[in-house]
C-alpha cells in the first residue's frame, strides 16, 4: 500500500549536507568537556590561562584560533603561549579529575 503523506524513501525532505554528519573528522575531547562545563570551570585559572584557553578552543564565542593566531593576537612569545596553556589545561584536568 502506497502512502500519499510520504514519499518512496519513507522520509519527506532530502537530506541537506549541514545535516549529514562528518564521520571522519576528528574529535576534540578537552573541547567538549570545557564547552560542558561552562564558566565555573575557570574560576581557578590565572586570566591569561583563561584567555588563552577560551580562544585557543573558541569558548569565548569565537571560531577557535591557531596558537600562531594567538600569538599575533596578543602579542606573546610562542613559548609562552604554550606554556600558559599546557599550565592551564593541567589544573584543568586535575580539578575534574578531583
Amino acid at each position: 500500500m502506497r502512502s500519499y503523506l510520504w514519499p518512496e524513501d519513507g522520509w519527506p525532505y532530502p537530506d541537506s549536507k549541514a545535516e549529514l554528519p562528518d564521520l571522519d573528522s576528528n574529535i576534540d575531547e578537552d573541547a567538549l568537556v570545557l564547552r560542558e562545563m561552562g564558566p565555573k570551570l575557570f574560576e581557578f585559572l590565572e586570566p591569561l590561562e583563561r584567555q588563552v584557553i577560551q580562544a585557543h578552543y573558541g569558548l569565548d564565542g569565537s571560531p577557535p584560533r591557531t596558537m600562531k593566531e594567538l600569538h599575533h593576537e596578543l602579542g606573546l612569545p610562542r613559548t609562552e603561549l604554550r606554556e600558559t596553556l599546557a599550565a592551564g589545561l593541567a589544573k584543568l584536568r586535575a580539578s575534574l579529575a578531583e
